[in-house]
């Protein structure tokens, strides 16, 4: 099983707005939660001359809840866990286990039962109890032509072995019609890249609204924070300076809100999906401030 996408490769700034709605959410849920893509992945960051792949030194000062990846051997995820839970809540990408992607179409992958035995095998091994983990099911289901009734059966195996699995979902921007969010997941959230405030853009936020919208009582949002920096973001008048502004602009929406519980930035290490693609470590000093604060921040409420 290899590293796929971590929540990127969506679209950048959503299209045309849809129009204003009203929000209905239910109460009580509060942003509890904030971490990066890849942290635990065997990723390496290709702008540091440095031989590295767990990040996890890095940011666990401020962040409680980071992205653990799952590897084709069990030994190696069964430490990656042990090691990651004892500094924050692992999220656990587990799409390889579940789904197979070829030509931008998705289906199941006809060994999951057998490879997901394998990633049980590893959870208990580790020591680590299946309700200090979120499972990341699946990243961009609708944009990779994977069926969400797949998604949904899938997440009903993880229930299934583990009743109070936490599981999570991301989509990329596909409005203005509103997102079809599965009963079975618990936490869901979508990506839309290069804007600098997306809690004044009209078209963010009434996707956003229209997600609230759909959440039963278990459910609530996921905000993916832009926290790169390519040359799409050069072309959209963003500066590499400018991303600590966007930061802070993400972090004002997400406690605008009653609805959301988690914020992830995509991405802290560069380069997971694109070479020229900079994560906040390779940016300005003035942008990894404004991260650590913005991480303080939540964890210490």
């Amino acid at each position: 099983m290899l590293l796929a996408g971590c929540s990127g490769g969506g679209s950048t700034s959503p299209p045309d707005p849809t129009a204003a709605i009203t929000r209905v959410v239910s109460a009580g849920v509060t942003l509890d939660y904030f971490g990066y893509a890849a942290i635990v992945c065997g990723h390496d960051d290709p702008f540091d001359s440095e031989n590295k792949t767990d990040y996890s030194d890095e940011v666990q000062a401020f962040t409680n809840a980071n992205q653990v990846c799952v590897s084709g051997d069990m030994q190696v995820l069964e430490n990656r866990l042990r090691k990651a839970a004892s500094a924050f809540t692992p999220i656990l990408y587990v799409e390889p286990v579940f789904f197979s992607f070829s030509a931008n179409m998705g289906d199941m992958n006809p060994d999951a039962e057998a490879l997901w035995a394998d990633v049980r095998g590893a959870i208990s091994a580790s020591g680590v109890p299946s309700s200090d983990i979120v499972f990341y099911l699946v990243d961009e289901p609708t944009l990779r032509s994977l069926p969400l009734s797949d998604v949904s059966y899938a997440a009903d195996i993880i229930r299934r072995d583990y009743p109070s699995a936490r599981i999570m979902m991301i989509e990329a921007y596909h409005g203005p019609d509103a997102p079809i969010i599965p009963n079975e997941i618990d936490i869901w959230g979508f990506n839309a890249y290069t804007i600098r405030d997306p809690g004044s853009d009209s078209r963010y936020t009434n996707y956003l609204d229209l997600a609230s919208d759909r959440l039963m009582d278990h459910q609530s949002l996921a905000i993916i924070m832009d926290a790169q920096h390519t040359p799409f973001h050069q072309s959209a008048g963003l500066l590499e300076n400018d991303m600590a502004e966007v930061a802070r602009n993400y972090l004002a929406l997400a406690r605008s809100r009653d609805d959301v519980s988690i914020m992830l930035g995509y991405t802290w290490a560069g380069g997971i999906d694109n070479l020229d693609e900079k994560g906040v470590r390779d940016l300005p000093q003035v942008v990894i401030d404004a991260h650590r604060e913005i991480g303080r921040d939540i964890i210490s409420k």
